[in-house]
């Protein structure tokens, strides 16, 4: 009765968080910037109150957001705007694209297949760039959104800075909740958890820095046109596998086609894209993150798209570190399963 009683009370706490989901963006990232940054409060508080530490660190956090802050905006904001008005170019650059096409399939193709293709290709534009305004649209002018941004910018500091203070607190309650036969058990595999989850926060955080910045600052150097703003949401997106890179590669043709690359310029964006993905694959990734979360990349891809799709950003945010966590349990459940007697065969 017992066992069917916490059941129940996990099915309403998981449907009571999906109601909830559009306002605990805030409180979720605070925690998971308070278990990357708690070991430096850890440390500082050897010295200093812990209350006093924990203000220090989220001042140098608020403090290093708002340098990056004044010194991107403005470039980033001129870069957008530049990129809106690119917008028709690069539709003119892909309508004649399209025309080299249904001229070549005049000469090769019947009419019908001609007018068949034609269709095609212009309702796929059109749906693109109509899916594009309403999303911007949505973006702009939704007041779930705007009520976000404001949440992350008043209430992540507030609530990052109590529970980077009541941290040890906090583990104290989650270890007075396990059953004392339990806790040695429980223990080891918080602190397996706890390897995995930091190492994959920390790790994926330096990770993406360091390709925004490569990525920024080589191909404004190359001359690409809004080199700054491609560099950065390549890297940014680069914790999802291929998606960053190929958000990369996607826009990069199409501002090189729009200012009309050289020859020379495209084999230099060749291989800007070539050193990032050899710097990412072999040197990056296996330095900084290595096998912590244990997770082959196409799941990570599948646990990344169903969290979007449970959950929208929350989920995305969470999906990764969720399935951290599963890895951990179902790692642990096997050890236990190979010592069963129905494992090993005995009677």
């Amino acid at each position: 009765m017992n066992k069917w009683l916490l059941v129940a009370l996990a099915g309403c706490g998981v449907w009571f968080v999906c109601q909830i989901s559009g306002i605990l963006l805030p409180f979720v990232l605070a925690f998971i910037l308070a278990y990357a940054l708690n070991p430096c409060v850890t440390k500082l508080s050897k010295h200093l109150p812990r209350g006093l530490a924990a203000t220090l660190v989220v001042l140098a956090v608020l403090v290093a957001v708002a340098c990056i802050l004044l010194i991107l905006f403005p470039i980033l904001q001129a870069q957008l705007i530049e990129f809106v008005l690119k917008i028709p170019t690069f539709v003119q650059v892909i309508w004649d694209k399209i025309k080299g096409v249904l001229m070549y399939g005049r000469t090769n193709m019947t009419e019908s297949q001609v007018y068949q293709l034609s269709d095609a290709v212009s309702q796929t534009v059109l749906n693109v760039f109509q899916g594009v305004g309403n999303g911007l649209s949505k973006i702009i002018s939704g007041s779930i959104a705007v009520f976000s941004v404001i949440s992350l910018l008043l209430i992540t500091p507030v609530v990052l800075f109590y529970v980077l203070r009541d941290w040890p607190n906090i583990e104290h309650e989650v270890k007075e909740v396990i059953p004392m036969n339990k806790r040695e058990d429980a223990t080891s595999l918080m602190q397996e958890i706890n390897s995995t989850l930091a190492g994959f926060i920390r790790g994926q955080a330096t990770v993406c820095f360091v390709l925004a910045l490569y990525y920024a600052t080589s191909l404004s150097l190359v001359g690409l046109d809004l080199g700054i703003l491609v560099g950065l949401l390549t890297g940014i997106f680069a914790f999802i596998p291929y998606v960053g890179f190929g958000i990369g590669v996607l826009l990069t043709i199409l501002l090189a086609l729009a200012q009309g690359a050289s020859s020379a310029m495209w084999l230099w964006l060749l291989g800007v894209f070539a050193v990032g993905q050899v710097l990412e694959g072999y040197v990056l990734t296996p330095y900084f993150v290595g096998k912590k979360v244990g997770l082959h990349p196409v799941w990570i891809i599948f646990v990344l798209l169903a969290g979007g799709i449970i959950a929208g950003f929350l989920g995305v945010l969470l999906a990764v570190p969720v399935a951290a966590i599963c890895a951990v349990l179902i790692r642990h459940l096997l050890r236990w399963y190979q010592t069963t007697k129905f494992y090993k065969g005995v009677k």
